[in-house]
């Protein structure tokens, strides 16, 4: 844990950039995909009723992820403020038991947007390798949402109802109180806690285990995505010489597989570390402050990462138009002209990815795969 002062000021400190970075990213992607819900709600061609569904899917996923972040990322902000006040060796410890439960509430309810994060990829595997249509996965995506909110609001009110809420280091959650007290599951049925005991083992059960069944099912979607996508090429190259395809198909099916790839490596790069620190809290029972400290700036920031997955195609635009500028000026311009709705094409290179990669199931039995147009999804 934090010992030195030093440490302790760190570890309340840093996280509230990223997790600023966070609920910034996140507010950015409900506006930007709630604008685009709109958009495509509006339309009113009946040949774009294919790529308008698939796109009202992917947007309502993303905002349903974002807002759950939202949530999450705004009580990790807060770090070491709710925790009661006098607790020793936590710096800025202002709070009380009430502020430290409701921090740990939406703290918990994160687990919904890792659900969420499973959904998504699981939306890209039925699309891509299942080759579902619009119709068939609008069916199942009530589901989605369903199962993502019901694990963290469950869990959430569940731990409530337990008093499992306490401080953890450098912010309230799931944990036995005092921190380093005997839990009973440990200790032959005798406890010296006084709130939360077996917290360690209600961590498992409410967070860790669902969390990394997530990480397994996600990574298997994303390699057979992978390995969908290495077939098509195949095919396409095998008969290349005798028929007549676009060319661009396994272009595009990359885009789709690289804008999914980037979301999984955003969600990796948020829990990596708290992964790896509750391995060596298992295996060796003991709190090494450098895992500590990464696993608190770490936490919060998928909101962040997720804005620039969801706005790189846009970006690349804004880029190509201002090649001489330094990175974070073609941001700038890029966010003022996107938030403020200046541009009339408010085409991100998520939805177009995804919709112009769709495979068919009436399509070749070569693996080709039609698309729908530019202007289909330029112009929603």
């Amino acid at each position: 844990m934090a010992t030195t002062v030093p440490q302790q000021i760190a570890v309340a400190i840093l996280p509230k950039f990223t997790a600023a970075l966070s609920i910034f990213g996140s507010s950015v992607v409900c506006i930007l995909g709630y604008r685009n819900l709109r958009r495509s709600n509006i339309s009113n061609t009946v040949s774009l009723d294919a790529s308008r569904n698939h796109k009202l899917t992917y947007h309502r996923l993303l905002i349903g992820l974002s807002v759950c972040d939202l949530s999450a990322s705004a009580a990790w902000f807060f770090t070491t403020w709710p925790i009661p006040r006098g607790t020793p060796n936590v710096f800025g410890a202002v709070g009380n038991p009430y502020t430290c439960t409701a921090q740990a509430f939406f703290a918990q309810f994160s687990l919904s947007a890792v659900m969420y994060n499973g959904a998504l990829a699981f939306y890209y595997y039925l699309m891509i390798v299942r080759e579902w249509t619009a119709s068939d996965i609008l069916k199942v995506e009530p589901w989605f949402h369903l199962h993502a909110f019901i694990w963290g609001i469950g869990t959430a009110v569940a731990s409530l109802f337990l008093t499992l809420f306490n401080e953890v280091g450098w912010d309230c959650w799931i944990s036995a109180y005092p921190l380093g007290c005997k839990e009973s599951w440990k200790n032959n049925g005798s406890t010296t806690c006084t709130r939360g005991d077996n917290g360690s083992l209600y961590q498992w059960g409410f967070y860790y285990v669902p969390l990394w069944s997530v990480i397994v099912a996600v990574t298997f979607f994303m390699t057979s995505v992978y390995w969908k996508i290495k077939l098509q090429e195949r095919r396409m190259n095998r008969y290349r010489g005798s028929l007549s395809f676009d060319i661009n198909n396994s272009k595009r099916m990359k885009r789709s597989e690289n804008q999914a790839r980037l979301y999984v490596g955003a969600f990796f790069a948020a829990w990596t570390f708290p992964t790896i620190f509750q391995l060596v809290l298992v295996i060796r029972d003991a709190v090494y402050y450098p895992l500590l400290l990464l696993t608190a700036v770490f936490v919060p920031i998928q909101g962040f990462l997720n804005m620039l997955v969801y706005m790189r195609g846009t970006y690349h635009k804004f880029r190509k138009a201002n090649q001489n500028a330094f990175f974070l000026v073609v941001w700038g311009k890029m966010l003022w002209s996107t938030l403020s709705d200046k541009t009339h094409n408010q085409s991100l290179e998520g939805s177009t990815a995804v919709v112009e990669s769709l495979p068919r199931r009436n399509s070749l039995n070569t693996g080709s795969v039609t698309r729908a147009s530019a202007d289909e999804i330029i112009n929603p």
